[in-house]
């Protein structure tokens, strides 16, 4: 065995490997549980309660005094939640509510002594690049303005090509929005404005995207999805353009309290919070004038794990360890994707729709079928590497591999759902074609083991696609090998030609 796969036999094994991660925010407190944040930053385990600890800040002061006990209450099941989970590592981080509170220091020694472990208070600063690092866990490569809005305040953070440059903190938290006497509707955008006014970074700059962070932008991104009835229901990495944005913010902000119960798809805690969200992004949207408005799943909770386990680890490496990781997962211990793309990459170099990350991706989901019923198993496969964990896959990417997935497990003939298949260009679902054809070639030579495409090769010559078969397994090119191959070469526009050597 390979020393690589036995480190992982061995770090899949150990049963104390899984990490958590307790937010002490504002407006709630969250616990996730990750099985393996190297391997995937999705928590198995994610449970939020509304405590409110940050309810009336400005007036009194204090943290408080009814957040403070259901806040015990809540820990306290998060303690015992740990105590049967198996967990190795325990981060706390606290934010806005505990910076400024004078009595915080006392209910901090109180979840120390409940958990064993001093939690982290983060500064503005730190709260804004934590956040930033988080984003860039969950994209390829961000380049824009960062904006994580949360109870008790609004991080901004200025991100070039994956450096994170000027931040900012600013008291624009929608629970103390609620609470502020003060700042009403019809004024919180001139507040707004002259906040970001002083943040003199900002309007020198011009930012190519906004990246939202937060649970309440979350949910106003979420109404939007669904009402659109756009086919995908994944929000991370879900987009609008500067115009459908503002146009959408205009129309939230707009809204009254019968309106606003009358929100599906969204929690309800979150829904009162909406209008104000939705002025201040406009008025950061007005400030940054960037092209795109995405939203983000990936923010201060992922940023800060991804510093404590993911530090000195390349991107590459990174991939690797979450690549590997799901094909064990999956059942392909002996990491046959790898023979997969040896064998059909050469058909693919030049393919500026299909790169070399996506075409590993598509040998590896692809086999997600292990243990599935031949019935049907194109659509669960699509379904399946859809809805695959790996955050950085933009929404075009999960199709195009989900599509060949699609195809290596039934003809060219059938289609999956077209709405799906809407959010590609022609080239684009033409390429998922071809990668989907060459593993269903590629799958119809490992009747007897996949360690035979190590002696198998495919190369394409002028408009000829050439199989090269050892003349001691010539028996293994029947009508449907035959077949398969005139299929892929129909799709390439080329001829199709066995050699025997």
């Amino acid at each position: 065995m390979k020393p690589e796969l036995k480190n992982l036999f061995k770090f899949q094994s150990n049963k104390k490997s899984k990490q958590a991660i307790i937010d002490l925010g504002s407006n709630s407190i969250r616990m996730l549980i990750y099985d393996n944040f190297k391997i995937s930053p999705i928590p198995v385990f994610n449970e939020k309660a509304v405590c409110k600890l940050g309810k009336n800040l400005d007036k009194s002061k204090k943290l408080n005094p009814d957040g403070i006990k259901s806040s015990l209450k809540v820990l306290n099941r998060f303690k015992e939640i740990l105590d049967i989970s198996d967990v190795q590592d325990l981060e706390i981080i606290a934010t806005a509510a505990f910076r400024e509170a004078t009595d915080a220091s006392e209910f901090l020694r109180e979840i120390e002594k409940i958990f064993n472990k001093k939690p982290l208070v983060l500064s503005g600063e730190e709260e804004a690049r934590t956040s930033a690092n988080g984003v860039m866990v969950g994209f390829d490569e961000v380049d824009g303005l960062v904006a994580d809005l949360g109870g008790g305040s609004l991080e901004l953070a200025r991100v070039s090509k994956n450096q994170i440059f000027e931040t900012t903190s600013l008291p624009l938290g929608v629970l103390r929005l609620e609470n502020n006497p003060i700042i009403k509707k019809r004024n919180l955008g001139k507040y707004v404005r002259k906040l970001l006014r002083d943040e003199k970074w900002l309007s020198k700059k011009k930012f190519k995207n906004i990246y939202l962070v937060g649970g309440t932008w979350r949910s106003l991104f979420k109404y939007h999805l669904f009402k659109e009835k756009y086919p995908l229901h994944i929000l991370h990495q879900y987009k609008l353009s500067k115009d459908e944005a503002v146009k959408y913010l205009n129309r939230i902000s707009k809204f009254n309290k019968s309106s606003l119960k009358s929100m599906e798809y969204i929690t309800k805690s979150r829904t009162p919070y909406l209008p104000f969200s939705s002025i201040i992004l406009n008025e950061i949207i007005e400030a940054a004038s960037p092209s795109k408005v995405i939203c983000s799943i990936s923010g201060l909770r992922e940023g800060h794990m991804n510093t404590i386990i993911n530090q000195g680890m390349s991107e590459d490496e990174i991939f690797k360890l979450k690549t590997d990781g799901i094909s064990f997962k999956k059942g392909d211990y002996g990491k046959s994707f790898e023979k997969y793309f040896n064998f059909i990459s050469p058909l693919f170099e030049d393919n500026e729709y299909f790169n070399r990350r996506l075409l590993t991706l598509a040998c590896i989901l692809s086999k997600m079928d292990w243990g599935l019923g031949a019935f049907q198993k194109a659509e669960l496969v699509f379904m399946e590497v859809l809805n695959t964990p790996l955050l950085k896959l933009e929404h075009r990417d999960r199709v195009k591999v989900a599509s060949a997935s699609f195809w290596r497990h039934c003809g060219l003939k059938y289609n999956p759902n077209y709405q799906f298949l809407s959010l590609l260009n022609n080239n684009e679902i033409l390429s998922s074609k071809q990668v989907g054809s060459a593993l269903r070639l590629a799958e119809s030579l490992t009747s007897m083991s996949s360690l035979l495409l190590d002696e198998f090769k495919i190369y394409k010559r002028n408009k000829t696609i050439f199989l090269k078969i050892p003349n001691n397994h010539s028996d293994i090119v029947s009508k449907q090998v035959t077949k398969r191959l005139k299929n892929l070469a129909r799709e390439m526009n080329v001829d199709s030609n066995i050699i025997y050597s």
